[in-house]
């Protein structure tokens, strides 16, 4: 993917929709391209902005013993713009498969928000967005939405193919997901009932990523 390629999917991103397209392919040339595998730790280097450019980046949260996973990150979406100016807390991304983003450090960030004012109104309403974001979550999981949790679970735990196998231990993942058994079982139940997946034993496979990424 070259410049203008990259230039073109941060323009479909709310955060970088509208910004001038010469403040970002300097924004760009100020940034550099990394690769990370399947499982590796995506955030773990100085505080920086990501897009994604290919693959999935999944994000969790932990705590009290328990890791729930809040969001999947598709190719031109953003994160890590919380924790560039503060302490994100207990949030982690890693690379749900291959995965390829465009790392943004801190200081061409605020070079931007100080030069292009459409960009700052932007940075406060994603962040404002991603507020309600987590107060959905906060609901979903206090409600035990079983579909949405799974549904997160397996968009960020299959690649190109699809294919999810599940651990062995039902338990492991129903606790792992802040869901009971009977409610993960019904969750599975129902996503297959609404044809969004077909799952055989410990097999699933999903047939309808978008469907799974509107539940």
């Amino acid at each position: 993917m070259n410049e203008n390629e990259t230039v073109g999917l941060m323009l479909a991103s709310p955060l970088f929709g509208g910004v001038d397209r010469d403040e970002l392919l300097r924004l760009v040339s100020l940034s550099g391209t990394r690769s990370y595998e399947k499982g590796e730790n995506i955030i773990a280097g100085p505080p920086s902005l990501y897009l994604v450019l290919d693959g999935r980046a999944v994000v969790r949260r932990s705590g009290d013993g328990q890791t729930v996973i809040l969001n999947v990150k598709q190719p031109g979406e953003v994160f890590g713009a919380a924790q560039l100016f503060g302490d994100a807390g207990l949030t982690d991304v890693t690379a749900a498969c291959r995965c390829r983003c465009l790392v943004i450090p801190r200081e061409a960030v605020e070079e931007l928000l100080f030069r292009d004012h459409g960009f700052t109104l932007n940075y406060i309403a994603f962040l404002s967005d991603r507020i309600r974001f987590l107060n959905k979550k906060i609901a979903s999981f206090t409600a035990g939405d079983g579909e949405k949790t799974l549904a997160g679970y397996l968009l960020s735990s299959t690649c190109e193919d699809g294919r999810v196998n599940l651990p062995s231990n039902m338990s492991a993942l129903a606790q792992s997901l802040n869901l009971s058994r009977p409610t993960l079982y019904r969750a599975f139940s129902s996503l297959e009932k609404r044809g969004v997946i077909e799952k055989n034993g410990a097999l699933v496979r999903i047939i309808s990523v978008e469907k799974l990424k509107s539940i």
